[in-house]
């Protein structure tokens, strides 16, 4: 191979898969500098794009180094190998509080989340944020508190990284619901030490009323959204204090206990998922300077589900966007456990232009609980193994009459876990899974919930069964209530009712 010209030498190992190369790299000089080549990576990210978390374009490619794109696709080749596998190592991060300062109906970690990647972020009921810098998958684990913040009278309940992925915001509510503040933390941790640890600044303020609730915030256009009740949300502008009132829809009785999940600002649209439907409505412009004066008026579009699908909370990926001369087009997936019926995975598409519109994907089922006629999903392979009794062996899932009590869906939608518990065990599961759709290709797939049931089974318009696979069991006690996964990494985060933080 050193006798042939460089030009072929790259041809052939663009062929190779990484350890081979990375083999060939310890033979010999030539080859060693040879392996390093820029243009050899490039060719195996693209070559290996499906164990990516997502896809990245050329002009990201292009700001990443020689190590960058290496790193980045051994991370990847590694999290897609071990993704599925028993996870036996646990690391506790932050103990359990045993005090009895708060309700005992009350969760210690409200919300948790991997932002950026290289962080995770807790925010407790007890008014007290944690931000914990986490260090690579192939160093010894290791979680350093990159910031804290502890406070009796506001407690945290929204966040939102900014689109360069170099700011965090957090909203924060007064404990007698008068008002609102927002703190930001720069993640940016390429200056030098002497500028001292980073630290929450105060962004803004603004009054609430009762019963609004911050449903999110954005970091960019610096607005928060509330839910006021069924009827109606606030936006408004931290900064400025300017703020506007939208009417929701209601045209029948049933919207009335039709409640707000979850709220994601795409673009000049307010994406709000209820519990029966997801609706998109238009962005007063006059609220924020980042947000376009438009000469056409956007209508509201809706979107409402099969009439036996009830969803009280979701978890949703980061938005993707298209906008160029032709379209505007934005996307995210959306993971949701319905009490009745199960784990549903789907993808929303909000069209801006050429002509508005709304539509919801589905991508995966996950039935449990109670059997319903409108959803049946494929029958699992007959070589399965009948109903197991606990404990849960790790592998393949198999089950009926069982109560999810945490879920949660990477930044980009490729993988996911939920903690589960049946009702003849006395353990609880963590259950991986991997999107069994390539989200880049709903919208050319065209599946929709239009007939108003929902079936999984091989067709391919029709979701996937979701297979998911227990990687962990975790005693009945430890009642987890929330969780968070890395689609980068493959880390998964536990957060328990009495406070305790594991990281999987």
């Amino acid at each position: 191979m050193h006798n042939l010209p460089v030009e072929l030498q790259l041809q052939i190992a663009s062929f190779l898969d990484v350890e081979t190369i990375l083999s060939l790299r310890k033979t010999s000089t030539s080859l060693f500098q040879f392996t390093h080549d820029r243009s050899l990576w490039l060719t195996l990210i693209s070559r290996m794009s499906h164990v990516l978390p997502r896809s990245l374009s050329e002009s990201e490619t292009a700001t990443l180094s020689t190590l960058q794109l290496e790193r980045l696709i051994k991370t990847a080749m590694h999290v897609e190998q071990v993704w599925l596998l028993p996870r036996k190592d646990t690391f506790l991060i932050k103990e359990r509080c045993d005090s009895d300062d708060i309700e005992n109906s009350i969760p210690r970690v409200r919300y948790l989340a991997f932002v950026s990647d290289h962080h995770l972020l807790s925010l407790g009921s007890e008014g007290k944020i944690n931000l914990w810098k986490i260090n690579n998958v192939f160093a010894p684990f290791a979680a350093e508190l990159f910031v804290t913040y502890a406070s009796s009278t506001w407690y945290p309940c929204a966040y939102h990284l900014n689109t360069a992925g170099s700011v965090l915001a957090i909203a924060l509510t007064h404990v007698e619901l008068v008002a609102a503040r927002v703190l930001t933390v720069s993640l940016d941790t390429g200056g030098s030490s002497e500028s001292g640890p980073p630290v929450l600044v105060t962004r803004g303020e603004f009054s609430i009323f009762p019963p609004q609730v911050i449903r999110a915030i954005d970091a960019d256009l610096e607005l928060a959204l509330l839910s006021n009740t069924a009827l109606s949300f606030e936006v408004v502008n931290w900064r400025t204090k300017a703020q506007a009132t939208v009417a929701l829809r209601a045209n029948d009785p049933g919207d009335l206990w039709n409640g707000i999940t979850a709220m994601r600002i795409c673009g000049p649209y307010i994406l709000v998922f209820r519990m029966h439907t997801v609706e998109a409505y238009p962005l007063p412009s006059h609220l924020s300077s980042g947000v376009g004066e438009r000469s056409d008026i956007l209508p509201q579009l809706t979107f409402r589900f099969p009439h036996t699908m009830t969803y009280r909370r979701v978890s949703l990926t980061k938005t993707t966007c298209i906008n160029d001369d032709e379209s505007e087009i934005y996307g995210l997936s959306a993971l949701a456990n319905d009490l009745f019926h199960g784990i549903f995975l789907f993808h929303v598409e909000l069209t801006v232009r050429p002509l508005p519109s709304l539509s919801v994907s589905p991508l995966g089922v996950r039935p449990m609980a109670i059997a319903s006629p409108q959803f049946i999903a494929a029958p699992l392979p007959e070589d399965l193994p009948p109903p197991l009794v606990p404990p849960v062996p790790f592998g393949t899932l198999h089950d009926t009459r069982t109560f999810v009590s945490a879920w949660a869906l990477g930044d980009y939608g490729k993988r996911g876990i939920w903690v589960a518990r049946s009702r003849t065990s006395m353990i609880r599961t963590v259950v991986a899974f991997t999107n069994p759709r390539d989200v880049s290709n709903t919208s050319e797939e065209a599946r929709v919930w239009s007939d108003g049931s929902l079936q999984a089974n091989v067709d391919s318009e029709r979701p996937g069964l979701i297979n998911g696979q227990v990687v962990h069991d975790i005693p009945l006690q430890d009642d987890i209530t929330v969780c968070a996964v890395s689609d980068t990494t493959g880390r998964m985060a536990l957060g328990s009712w009495a406070g305790s933080i594991t990281i999987l």
